[in-house]
Order: C-alpha cells, then sequence, then structure tokens
C-alpha cells in the first residue's frame, strides 16, 4: 500500500528527487519546498519546448486548459512490482540535487547523477540541477549532458529558472509518452502483474491471455493519456478496456480501468462541484471495490493479494466523501478497510493503512476514533526492534492524549528518552499513560 493515495493519484506523474554528492540537508530541503511549487505545469507553458516528430496519439490534449501533474518523490522509491497494471507508480523521471560549494567537481557529480538515476530502469527523463556554481564552474565551457546550472542570484529568479526547467521536462515527457503509445498501438505489449500464474498455460488458457492483453494495452494507453493530461483521450481507451475485459472476466484490470475513468472523470471536471458527479464517483468506486475483491485467486493468498488495492480504493472514495454531512457514509467505508487489515500479510500495509484512516477520522473530526487507530500505528511501531520505532511509536501514543483525556503518570525528560532500551521503550508505551 502507499500512503496518501486519493483518486486523482492516478493521474501524477512520479518524479525521484535525488541529492549528489554532499548536500546539507537544510539546503536539500529548501531546494525540494522549491520544486513542490511547481507541481502542476500547465501545458499552455510548455510549448516553446515541446517539439511533434510525429502525429500525436492524444487526439483531445487540452493544450488550454490541462496540465501535467507531478508527484515528487524526495529520496526515490524502490519499484513497485505492479508498475506494469499502474503506470503512475513508475519512477518516470529523476531530478537530481547538487550544492556546487559542496561539490566542486562537475565531472564527478555527473558520474553520480549518472549512476543514481540508472537505479530507475523506468525513467524516460533525467536532470540534474547544480546551485549556487562559482566562477571556475560558470566559467567552464565543457558540456555536460543534462546538466542544468543555477547561478546565484535572488529567489524570486531561482523560482522563475526552476519553473522554465520544470516546464522542459514536462514537454520532454509529453514526447515520451507519445512514443509509447504509438509503439504500444501498432506493435502491442505484454502486460503482467504478479497475480498472474506463473505456471505453464493450457492452449485454452493461452488464447485467453491473448485475448485479455488487448484490454489491458488499452487501459495501459488510457494511463499514459491520464500522465499525459489528455482526459478525454483516457476515457476512450478506457471504456474499451472495460468492454474487452468484462468479455474475458479479467476482473482485476477491469477495476483498474475503472478507477482510471473515474479520475478522467475528476480531471476533466477539474473544479467543478456537482452532486451528480459526486454520486456517478461514489457508484463508479464502490464497482471497482467489488471487482477488486471478484479478483482474489485462493492459490494465489499466500503469495500475493489484490487485497491492497481494495482497501486503497476504499481509501480514495472515503477521502473524496470526507465531509462532515457524510461522516457516516464515511466512517463505514473506513471501518471496513479497518477490518481488511486483519488479511494483510505485510506490516508496512497495516501501518500505512491505519495511519490513513486515523488521519481521515481526524479530519471528519471523530478525535477519539483517529486516537484508537493512532494507537494501533504504535502497537505496529513497537512490533520493529529498533529504537527509532520506538520512539515513533512514544510520539504517537503522546498525540492521542488529549483525545483520550490522558493524563502522564511521570515526566521524562529527551535525554532520557535517549538512553532507554527497546524493552524499557515498550513497558513505558504500554504503561506511562493511563485512562
Amino acid at each position: 500500500m502507499e500512503p496518501d493515495v486519493s483518486i486523482e493519484t492516478s493521474c501524477m506523474i512520479r518524479i525521484a528527487v535525488l541529492p549528489i554528492g554532499d548536500v546539507p540537508s537544510t539546503l536539500l530541503r529548501d531546494y525540494h519546498s522549491m520544486l513542490l511549487r511547481h507541481c502542476t505545469i500547465p501545458l499552455s507553458t510548455i510549448s516553446s519546448f515541446y517539439t511533434e516528430h510525429q502525429k500525436s496519439p492524444f487526439a483531445h490534449q487540452p493544450w488550454e486548459t490541462g496540465s501535467l501533474r507531478f508527484k515528487l518523490v524526495l529520496g526515490g522509491a524502490p519499484p513497485s512490482p505492479w508498475e506494469d497494471f499502474q503506470p503512475h507508480r513508475k519512477i518516470l523521471g529523476v531530478i537530481g540535487i547538487c550544492h556546487c560549494p559542496s561539490s566542486p567537481d562537475l565531472d564527478l557529480v555527473i558520474d553520480q547523477f549518472n549512476a543514481a538515476w540508472r537505479g530507475y530502469s523506468s525513467v524516460l527523463v533525467q536532470r540534474c540541477f547544480a546551485f549556487s556554481p562559482g566562477d571556475s564552474q560558470l566559467e567552464d565551457t565543457k558540456k555536460r549532458e543534462n546538466l542544468v546550472l543555477f547561478p546565484p542570484s535572488d529567489r524570486s529568479a531561482q523560482e522563475l529558472h526552476l519553473q522554465t526547467m520544470m516546464q522542459d521536462i514536462s514537454a520532454s515527457l509529453l514526447m515520451e509518452f507519445e512514443k509509447w503509445v504509438l509503439q504500444a498501438e501498432s506493435a502491442g505489449t505484454i502486460l503482467k502483474t504478479p497475480l498472474d500464474s506463473q505456471a505453464t498455460l493450457s492452449s485454452e488458457e493461452v488464447i485467453k491471455a491473448k485475448k485479455r492483453r488487448l484490454a489491458r494495452a488499452q487501459k495501459t494507453i488510457g494511463d499514459y493519456c491520464l500522465l499525459a493530461g489528455s482526459p478525454v483521450d483516457a476515457n476512450a481507451h478506457y471504456s474499451t478496456a472495460l468492454e474487452l475485459a468484462r468479455l474475458t472476466a479479467d476482473y482485476f484490470w477491469y477495476a483498474g480501468a475503472l478507477e482510471g475513468s473515474v479520475c478522467a472523470l475528476l480531471v476533466d471536471r477539474m473544479g467543478q462541484k456537482d452532486i451528480a458527479i459526486e454520486d456517478e464517483v461514489r457508484y463508479r468506486y464502490n464497482s471497482v471495490i467489488v471487482h477488486y475483491r471478484k479478483s482474489f485467486i485462493q492459490e494465489n493468498a499466500q503469495r500475493v493479494s489484490p487485497l491492497t488495492f481494495e482497501l486503497e480504493a476504499t481509501l480514495k472514495l472515503a477521502r473524496f466523501l470526507c465531509r462532515r454531512e457524510l461522516a457516516k457514509e464515511v466512517a463505514e467505508l473506513l471501518t471496513s478497510a479497518a477490518d481488511g487489515a486483519k488479511s494483510l500479510i505485510d506490516a508496512s500495509d497495516k501501518l500505512i493503512l491505519f495511519v490513513e484512516i486515523a488521519r481521515l477520522f481526524g479530519t471528519l473530526g471523530y478525535q477519539r476514533k483517529a486516537a484508537f487507530f493512532s494507537r494501533q500505528v504504535a502497537q505496529l511501531y513497537l512490533q520493529q526492534e529498533n529504537r527509532f520505532a520506538a520512539i515513533s511509536a512514544m510520539q504517537v501514543l503522546a498525540m492521542t492524549t488529549k483525545a483520550y483525556r490522558v493524563q502522564s503518570r511521570t515526566s521524562i525528560s529527551n535525554q532520557s528518552l535517549s538512553n532507554v532500551s527497546i524493552e524499557e521503550w515498550r513497558k513505558l508505551c504500554s504503561t506511562h499513560f493511563i485512562c
């Protein structure tokens, strides 16, 4: 499972932001915060960087109103086994952050950057942003591919430079998406997930797999249309995928295509508040949840399960509906998700699930329920054999004290906290607070 998911997550391009060389942590956070201001790039601003080398497969690209959206992942993320199923899980771009005064050798910087981005097989675009270069670095005329120098300047000038570079990255990604879709349409592509059987298929199963490939290809093309900021094109491909997946009983990919269609609907109607749209989202997402549940295969249960997708879909719908007047409906969704935790195998999935449930209950104003699930989070932290997890557990427990009207039996200084053992932490976490 992934934290902080929403229906719109499907249209976000994942970019890894990696420190290259020695970058002071305060500066890294500052550079990252500057990047975060440019997570949405209007398509209308990238025309000077965009070159159409062939007829675009995005026939309904909304150049005047559309945009590309980014999810910037500081430090990157490990590859997901579900990247074929949901391309937004791929790291599609890498931005390196270099602090020139700390890394004066630009050749070494580029070598380190190349080694870093090549660790992601899915990367389509890469740039290394080198901040505060000295005079000697600025005067260095050697051309280094993908290295962009940000000369010392005031904040507004750097922001403008950064915005321009993000527009360049956006155009490059859009052209890469066009290439991918054109190749997929002409040559076809084989798409698998961990749910697919690893055993040798019978002739009948081979025929079925070939039919399913068409639906999966259409669904994935729809996903890339979404990433490219073209919801109308995405919806056309999703409609085809849904029909084909229904005919072949490919429930998992049917649910994925239906999820994509909801995202396309919301992106296309961005900013509109319409009860009819809300009802449509509710109807489709309930169907998404049902079809993820139907895709459960008993023989795969110990190896892999679609349960995390069912639970993520439940959380997405709950987040979409999360407001006071719908509190009862949202609470039912969250309770259903909490019940699913019993069947989760991975402890980190449980941790993410309980964190998200606690956050959403908190948003609703259900503080005691939020506190209850926060304590579940603390218990999961305590199962990890390290001091940092124990400290996290104590911090989470401290956050719940107000909701439970808890009083501390003793006051513990920060200095003493750093010296206790994990076992002592466990005792503290179980006895330090009383209701």
